[in-house]
């Protein structure tokens, strides 16, 4: 599970945060008519391993008037747009149903919520918008639905912070989601952020909440140790000391990590993390040249969300006939 993964899931597992970011995004008719007193976290994952590239579930029950509505609170944590998310929420919301099925229980409908957090611009559309010049009399065979799409970039920081939610511990979170792959303002900004929850802080819970923000700030900016306890300091000292501790503990993990994995993987490790840096440095060197992503990945017979990832610094999985830095000749000359 990635970093934003992790994040994202711890977030809004905690029921505060799921209630009052849903009440402040679903339809008004729809929000009047749920008992939030009845909400209730799932334990069970409908994610499978293909769609666990695309969403880190987090499903809440909630009575409905008389009836059961479950809220799914779906994130996509990609930093591109990937038209293919109203097939991946169908596919989704198929899973749910075949769980009722198995628990020979009556359906339950689904309200999927998707937040974005991405840099680019992205207005995702229905399932029949992923057929290409569908035929009118076809359209009504293709099964379609709605769902709630949140792109953070639509809010300002202002607005995030002042207006639209209620909560400084959600506040906080989604300030950092929307500027995460900004790291020079983030890093301008965390003052800011942070002062939203001077008051929470001082509570042995929003401490615990704090040192999550810190460690996901630590694993995917490049913010400077130093920079973050600058921040946080001054709205509470006990919040500096638990970034230098983090920073810390994240070293540590990362060393005893590192020799895991080494005896773990031995050469074989090395020749995939050898692969990964030459596969980076072979799409940074494209990319200044002025190649677009989705042409490198056509040149490198790669999906474009691997070229993504790996401009992102993150996780993937190296395709066979990568390994061993064998990249072929199409990038030889970028």
């Amino acid at each position: 599970m990635g970093h934003h993964d992790i994040f994202f899931k711890h977030t809004f597992s905690i029921k505060e945060h799921a209630v009052d970011f849903a009440s402040h995004v679903l339809p008004a008719e729809i929000n009047a008519k749920l008992d939030y007193s009845t909400i209730c976290l799932e334990n069970t994952s409908y994610v499978d391993k293909e769609l666990s590239e695309h969403f880190s579930d987090t499903v809440y029950s909630c009575s409905y008037e008389q009836s059961k509505i479950k809220i799914a609170l779906l994130f996509e944590h990609k930093s591109w747009p990937d038209n293919n998310l109203p097939y991946q929420l169908n596919r989704y919301m198929i899973k749910m149903l075949e769980y009722n099925i198995k628990q020979k229980e009556a359906f339950v409908p689904v309200i999927p919520i998707v937040l974005y957090h991405g840099k680019e611009n992205w207005k995702p559309g229905s399932l029949k918008s992923c057929f290409k010049d569908l035929p009118e009399e076809i359209a009504p065979f293709i099964p379609d639905f709605k769902y709630i799409f949140v792109d953070l970039s639509h809010y300002t920081d202002g607005e995030i912070a002042d207006r639209i939610f209620t909560l400084a511990s959600l506040k906080i979170s989604l300030l950092i989601l929307k500027n995460i792959f900004h790291a020079e303002k983030l890093e301008k900004e965390l003052r800011n952020f942070f002062e939203i929850g001077r008051i929470y802080f001082q509570e042995e819970k929003g401490l615990k909440f704090l040192e999550s923000i810190i460690r996901y700030i630590f694993q995917v900016t490049e913010i400077k140790t130093l920079r973050v306890v600058e921040a946080i300091k001054p709205v509470t000292p006990k919040g500096g000391d638990l970034a230098m501790t983090t920073a810390e503990k994240l070293r540590q993990e990362g060393k005893r990590e590192g020799k895991r994995e080494g005896k773990r993987e031995g050469k074989r490790e090395g020749k995939r993390e050898g692969s990964y840096n030459t596969l980076y440095s072979v799409i940074q060197i494209m990319r200044k040249n002025g190649i677009a992503d989705e042409n490198i990945a056509k040149m490198m017979n790669l999906d474009i969300y691997i070229v993504k990832k790996v401009l992102n610094r993150e996780e993937i999985e190296i395709p066979l006939n990568l390994l061993g830095g064998e990249f072929g000749a199409s990038t030889q000359g970028a």
